[in-house]
């Protein structure tokens, strides 16, 4: 399979997307996600990218509100810790694309392969 320079560019969009700030890092990776269903490549990179990223968004959410309730301030490092994570693994996701390469976040294979 030849993947094309476009290709691999929406690819790397869709794991950097949080780089846009804001809710950029959900609507980017929903957006090439919706438009490329036709791009196996694209589609599977844009789709773990997105799963990804909701789901630090929920954790982040959930805690955000426990830290209201003081409960949460405990889970501020584990919330940095899995920043981190996205970070690290939507790196490599990002540079996997660019060469042309599938990727698979850990942890959450059972949420991608539900969509």
């Amino acid at each position: 399979m030849n993947i094309t320079g476009e290709q691999k560019l929406l690819a790397v969009l869709a794991h950097l997307a949080y780089l846009f700030g804001g809710l950029g890092f959900i609507i980017a990776p929903l957006l090439i996600f919706l438009a490329k269903k036709d791009d196996p490549f694209v589609y599977e990179h844009a789709k773990q990218a997105l799963v990804a990223h909701l789901v630090i968004l929920a954790v982040s959410v959930a805690t955000g509100l426990l830290c209201a309730l003081l409960i949460g301030l405990l889970l501020l490092p584990i919330i940095a810790v899995l920043w981190l994570l996205l970070l690290i693994t939507s790196i490599i996701a990002a540079v996997k694309a660019a060469d042309g390469q599938g990727y698979k976040y850990p942890i959450i294979q059972g949420l991608v392969n539900k969509i």
